[in-house]
């Protein structure tokens, strides 16, 4: 099957059609004719990840954030280290697609709704960032469950450090701009989990907020550490659908070594 007709059945040809003339979803490098036998997904395709996907015989690579580092992909020929990776995945014949906005947007988050499920939370999830458990929920069990349940060794944590939520906001992946300062500043909602932060835009409102007795708590989990899981989980969806062709998910880290 040609790298092309998979991923039109994965992004859905409705979304292509309504949102085709805007979306980073699409080809990035390669060639969108080729028959794919091994689909490689990642959260990032690092150097690293190219070359054991390349090694392991991949056709189509599978990437959620850009490869070349701007959110729509533009390859600039001034900068070197673009043409170095460019390089990198010309050597391995690797034909690289965006998965990104489809994924987040397409009638449901389903890299949320892959977080939610992993962690094993019950309550009311609105299909977006907003989830209201069933039952009160312990800020230190919620960090627990993250390391043992993602994977994730350092979950970083603002403001209160104990007490109960039950409404949640998900923020995974990007830092969320201001909507740290509006949480802290009085949003009903008392755990927000994002992938990033500005430490004195983001983090110290929420910090003073659990000063003055609030419970309000931010986790910052790392952007790939908050969203990979979703593209391992479609490495098993996708394995052996397309003609029996073979998928696999390749890992690319942790940004920062502790």
């Amino acid at each position: 099957m040609k790298a092309k007709d998979i991923m039109r059945e994965i992004i859905t040809p409705q979304w292509l059609e309504v949102h085709g003339n805007w979306t980073v979803d699409r080809l990035k490098i390669g060639n969108e004719e080729c028959e794919v036998k091994k689909i490689a997904t990642c959260l990032t395709a690092t150097p690293d990840v190219i070359r054991a996907a390349g090694e392991w015989g991949a056709d189509l690579l599978i990437t959620h954030e850009p490869t070349f580092y701007n959110h729509v992909d533009d390859f600039d020929e001034g900068s070197r280290l673009s043409v170095m990776k460019r390089a990198l995945i010309e050597k391995y014949g690797l034909t690289i697609y965006r998965y990104h906005d489809s994924q987040h947007m397409a009638g449901v988050d389903l890299v949320n709704l892959d977080f939610i499920q992993k962690m094993g939370w019950k309550g009311e999830f609105d299909n977006d960032v907003y989830f209201v458990s069933d039952e009160p929920m312990d800020v230190r069990d919620i960090v627990e469950g993250i390391k043992t349940r993602m994977g994730l060794k350092h979950p970083r944590i603002v403001g209160k450090t104990d007490g109960k939520v039950t409404k949640i906001k998900l923020n995974l992946g990007h830092r969320g701009g201001d909507s740290y300062r509006e949480f802290a500043e009085g949003q009903d909602w008392e755990l927000v989990i994002g992938g990033e932060l500005c430490e004195w835009a983001d983090g110290e409102p929420v910090r003073d907020a659990a000063q003055f007795g609030e419970q309000k708590t931010l986790l910052i989990l790392g952007h790939a550490g908050s969203e990979k899981s979703a593209m391992e989980a479609l490495a098993r969806d996708v394995d052996k659908k397309f003609d029996g062709a073979e998928a696999r998910y390749f890992e690319c880290g942790e940004l920062y070594t502790y």
